[in-house]
């Protein structure tokens, strides 16, 4: 496999079908050995429920799929070596399904903008709908903050301590629980070397890769702080970002810290080419819009019930630039604020 290495940037590159398969028949015959290690599964899975060996003969037979709306990766990362064969355009799956259904009713409250995942998924003569939440608007405050950047170029010592002091600043403000979710773990603990000294609250590490058991326990202890009021930090790709409910008093507030907007790896750089050349769209539905995605889906957690108050701080300058600030939904009502602790106090005033 060095042949295929090509110590780039990220140290991956594109491999075509036929090169992968060429290499493959050197050693051994391509379909010869799918058929050994399917036979060889059959055998372990007399024994045990699953075997490692099938899915690999399931991949080398998938690799002979089609190119269209798909990509071919090799890496090299810390001394593993990947093969990846991606899907680019879930629609290649789900049209025809699609087509052969009477009526599919898609809903999410993070399916923004829909017209992407009207594209995306092939639905055709589609009927968009959004509605406005249901939760009323004076139990919600959302805030542009823009006095701070998780900008690539802008990330230095100067400015993690500048996030610290907003971040500090919001967090010993709100009567309550806070949670705060970083582009990355490593912008996170930039900032928390300066953060730590400054809060007047029980922090909270999320830690990448937590069990299901660890997110539970701290989840739970997280909670026991509600009326003294903790702070947990954690990641907008994380485990915290999506799919928990902290209802009532639980949070009170939510920040999110710049945007999620990773280097482009290869595989994003395939499908903005990808979504380009089909929906002249690709920087968009390639991107920004995933990344904006992982923005909303944090800001979520504040708000969860009709009786829910909080506050939601979007904590980056280019927040306020025209194309993240498309990205809202058109009922977020947001304010930019730079006299934000007057506005958070105002709010929480019994």
């Amino acid at each position: 496999m060095a042949e295929l290495v090509d110590y780039g940037k990220n140290n991956e590159r594109l491999v075509s079908k036929e090169e992968f398969m060429t290499l493959v028949n050197e050693i051994q015959n391509y379909d010869g050995l799918i058929n050994e290690l399917e036979g060889n599964a059959d055998f372990i899975r007399e024994k045990q429920k699953s075997s490692f060996t099938g899915t690999v003969a399931d991949f080398l037979a998938k690799w002979k799929g089609t190119d269209d709306g798909f990509t071919r990766i090799f890496s090299y990362n810390d001394q593993k070596m990947t093969l990846n064969y991606k899907c680019l355009d879930p629609s290649l799956i789900t049209k025809d399904i699609l087509k052969n259904i009477y009526c599919t009713i898609a809903m999410s409250g993070t399916l923004t903008p829909t017209e992407m995942y009207k594209d995306l998924l092939g639905f055709e003569n589609a009927e968009e709908k959004v509605f406005k939440s249901p939760f009323p608007v004076e139990n919600r405050l959302n805030l542009i903050v823009p006095k701070t950047t998780t900008k690539f170029t802008e990330r230095n010592d100067a400015q993690f301590k500048k996030i610290a002091d907003e971040v500090s600043q919001i967090t010993n403000a709100v009567p309550g629980n806070s949670l705060v979710l970083f582009p990355s773990y490593f912008i996170r603990d930039n900032v928390y070397r300066y953060l730590s000294e400054k809060l007047d609250k029980t922090v909270f590490l999320e830690i990448p890769d937590m069990s299901k058991k660890d997110k539970v326990e701290m989840l739970s202890k997280f909670k026991s702080y509600s009326k003294t009021g903790a702070v947990l930090l954690g990641n907008s790709s994380g485990n915290f970002s999506e799919g928990i409910d902290l209802l009532g008093d639980l949070l009170k507030c939510v920040i999110i810290v710049g945007l999620p907007l990773q280097q482009p790896d290869l595989e994003t750089h395939e499908s903005i080419k990808y979504y380009d050349l089909k929906f002249q769209k690709g920087w968009d539905y390639g991107y920004v819009f995933p990344a904006f995605n992982k923005v909303l889906q944090g800001a979520g957690r504040c708000i969860r019930s009709e009786t829910d108050r909080g506050v939601i701080i979007f904590l980056d300058e280019r927040y306020c630039w025209p194309n993240y600030i498309r990205c809202f939904p058109e009922d977020m009502e947001l304010k930019i604020s730079k006299d934000y602790l007057n506005d958070i106090n105002n709010f929480f005033r019994p």
